[in-house]
């Protein structure tokens, strides 16, 4: 069969195969010429006559278009010059042709294909694979560890880092009101001074705290500590030294801070060569790359549920997120934390400190074992996680009941920074009546910290400014306000602190020879102290206003005493 649009001889194809014209034939009626031979039916013109891919052209109302069958009874004139199957010459290319539409075909084919990809490459594996960016997301983490490591091997090697360490300071009351009365109407001395001296090592310490009034000392107690006891002096006042046990004090301010603890942990910083800090760079490294592989194993196997998309209304303005469910079991922990020992014992950078510890009875089983044990009831958690447009962890949130079922609430923290997720952290409780957020936001050399707390009318509200130059750090606003137990105060300080490395204590157990023991005042020394006092009770004066002190020591009272606790 011709094609009618370009003349092709296309067979019995129902498209054609140079232009893609539909042939559709129709049929044949039963008529007498279907006798004849096909061949007289088909060659009405001399084939060397037409040029086959152009249009023949025939009066429509005497001679039928190639590909559709004569009419009953009219059979087209057989032209004796031409044999009656002469083969049609070879096709000849045409300097210009019709437009086609296999170009057409070809590109929505090409589009098919391409969304197929798409389909296939990016929109399956989402689709399949729902914890593909969770799992970015917690190994971004690992990144993060490792460049806060980095720098803080740079800030120390341009601070100095020794057990040895003091550090000077002042620190101002700005301003202060106590149930809506101001500060200065009993103070006078507004400024404290101090120089603190602390040897991690030796878990000893020293220095002086002043009081003042402006720039003339009021008040002066110079300190001592061996680990165990306390000795100090107030000169202004009295010229004999007092001692009291450190357990004793701990125990009279009710306080859980120990300094012999901490000592006993900070000592080891003695054998750090402080001169040289990037001794430690490649061990440090290595050990955090270990923690890194860690935190990929956890990512790798905790359990994730792919949520909703929204926005999420921030104390940083409105983040585009992603919500996934993440159960966390005590297997996805153990292993974990078996990956980072594993690694950190196959380290050839870490094998000299692992063998310390080999020797001394901590091996790789051992740990391993101790951290089963430790987990052995651990149930699974389950934490909610909102991920932004670059795999970052923006939320991860925990519903109180999860790890305490008579709590209700939940606690979180936020990572909000907008080059840095890390530069404004958001940490939030909220369980049962107590709420509580904690915000810390750092860039450069500046942290602004903030903590707020409430408990049905009860809050307080507390936080700080601070900038940094080199190893000074001044703070520019320490501000609290709270409303406790019937009481309001509302206080503003301001002040800075500088660290430095020291040689040698300032003073000694020699320097409180005679010390009286606080604890166990004889009748003898309570009297000499309360004569010492009585003689130098006028250096109050530069402590307390004057209507205080008259308040105080001239039998005066007033409403302001009482409250104050005289």
């Amino acid at each position: 069969m011709f094609c009618t649009k370009c003349g092709y001889n296309a067979g019995t194809a129902k498209f054609c195969p140079k232009c893609g014209n539909p042939l559709n034939p129709q049929p044949v009626q039963e008529t007498p010429v279907q006798n004849e031979p096909v061949a007289q039916t088909v060659q009405s013109e001399p084939v060397a006559q037409q040029q086959f891919g152009t249009q023949p052209q025939f009066n429509e109302t005497v001679q039928p278009q190639f590909g559709t069958q004569p009419q009953s009874g009219t059979v087209p004139p057989v032209n004796a010059d031409v044999p009656r199957y002469q083969q049609a010459p070879p096709m000849q290319p045409q300097p210009k042709k019709k437009k086609k539409k296999w170009p057409i075909v070809v590109a929505i084919i090409a589009v098919i294909v391409a969304a197929a990809a798409v389909l296939g490459f990016v929109v399956l594996p989402n689709v399949l694979s729902p914890d593909k960016h969770a799992i970015a997301a917690i190994k971004k983490l690992g990144t993060g560890l490792e460049d806060t490591a980095s720098s803080a091997l740079d800030n120390m090697s341009l601070t100095s880092v020794s057990d040895k360490n003091q550090i000077t300071g002042t620190l101002k009351l700005d301003t202060a009101t106590i149930d809506g009365e101001k500060y200065s109407d009993y103070i006078k001395a507004d400024t404290v001074t101090y120089d603190i001296q602390m040897d991690a090592s030796t878990e000893k310490m020293a220095g002086e705290i002043k009081l003042q009034n402006g720039s003339a000392t009021a008040l002066t107690v110079t300190f001592y500590s061996d680990g165990n006891n306390m000795y100090f002096k107030v000169p202004e006042l009295f010229s004999e030294s007092f001692v009291i046990s450190l357990a004793q004090f701990e125990d009279e301010i009710d306080s859980g801070f120990s300094y012999g603890s901490l000592g006993s942990i900070s000592k080891y910083f003695s054998a750090i060569d402080t001169s040289n800090i990037e001794l430690y760079r490649e061990p440090v490294n290595a050990a955090v790359k270990c923690v890194v592989k860690g935190i990929n194993t956890f990512a790798e196997e905790c359990e994730y549920k792919k949520g909703d998309k929204f926005t999420y209304n921030s104390d940083n303005g409105d983040i585009k997120v992603s919500e996934y469910s993440i159960t966390i079991t005590k297997e996805t922990v153990i292993k974990a934390c078996e990956t980072v020992i594993d690694e950190l014992y196959a380290s050839k950078d870490l094998s000299s400190y692992m063998t310390i510890l080999t020797m001394a009875g901590v091996s790789q089983t051992t740990i391993k074992s101790s951290i089963e044990s430790s987990l052995s009831d651990m149930q699974p958690v389950t934490l909610s996680m909102y991920i932004n447009k670059n795999d970052e962890i923006v939320r991860l949130a925990i519903d109180a009941a999860d790890y305490n079922t008579s709590e209700k609430g939940f606690v979180a923290i936020s990572f909000l920074g907008n080059d840095n997720p890390f530069e404004y952290v958001v940490i939030e409780a909220d369980v049962d009546d107590i709420n509580m957020k904690y915000t810390v936001k750092t860039q450069d050399d500046k942290a602004a910290l903030a903590l707020e707390m409430t408990q049905n009318k009860e809050y307080i509200k507390a936080g700080a400014e601070l900038s940094s130059s080199g190893t000074t750090v001044k703070i520019d606003n320490l501000y609290v306000n709270s409303n406790i137990d019937d009481s309001n105060i509302d206080m503003k300080l301001s002040g800075e602190a500088t660290q430095k490395e020291f040689s040698k204590l300032k003073y000694s157990a020699s320097d409180y020879s005679g010390a009286y023991n606080l604890a166990n005042l004889t009748e003898t020394q309570s009297t000499t102290l309360a004569y010492e006092l009585m003689k130098n009770l006028n250096v109050l004066s530069n402590v307390f206003s004057d209507k205080l002190y008259n308040e105080l020591f001239n039998g005066k009272s007033s409403s302001g005493s009482a409250r104050l606790g005289f």
